[in-house]
């Protein structure tokens, strides 16, 4: 039996790295200058070359979880999020998610124009927004994270699988479609 891994396929290379925005997978580094795939199931315990055993991320990262200060849990949840994310949303929506995180209130004003740059994370309930100033003609808008947008950001960010549940669980405020009235 040979001890050398099997090589993985240009295809499956390709899938992963898209999955991951062409970006280290762990969401505080988001390095793109040099990639590795890291097996989310190690090898040596029967961990395959299939995308989803498979994470981008940059060689500090895959270090750091190699020398065992990254936990398994936290790449487990780094894999499941960018699987579920990168279906719902494409890198920019990504990257303004993790923007809006940073954000301390009223540090972002934007045009109505701008409030359509995060339609897609509004629409999701993961991000909201409301007047900020109002002087004649001129409208700015604040948007920023709902609690669970914030939420499911924390849990991406700490690699937390009791958290991303909760996360995902936290119902979105959704309004009723009104009732016709005859």
């Amino acid at each position: 039996m040979s001890s050398e891994r099997a090589a993985v396929a240009t295809s499956i290379q390709l899938t992963v790295l898209i999955e991951a925005g062409y970006r280290c997978g762990v969401p505080t580094c988001r390095n793109i200058l040099a990639l590795d795939l890291h097996h989310v199931v190690h090898v040596s315990e029967g961990g395959g070359n299939e995308p989803a055993h498979l994470i981008a991320l940059c060689p500090t990262s895959h270090t750091l979880h190699h020398r065992g200060t990254t936990p398994r849990e936290a790449i487990r949840v780094w894999k499941a999020l960018l699987v579920s994310l990168s279906q719902a949303f494409d890198t920019k929506a990504l990257d303004q998610l993790l923007f809006l995180h940073r954000l301390r209130p009223r540090e972002l004003g934007v045009s109505g124009d701008g409030v359509l740059e995060f339609s897609r994370l509004i629409g999701a309930g993961l991000a909201e927004f409301r007047l900020l100033v109002q002087n004649g003609p001129l409208l700015l808008y604040e948007v920023m994270l709902t609690p669970k947008g914030r939420l499911l950001v924390d849990a991406w960010r700490q690699g937390n699988l009791a958290q991303l549940t909760t996360a995902l669980s936290t119902s979105s405020p959704c309004t009723e479609p009104s009732k016709a009235t005859s």
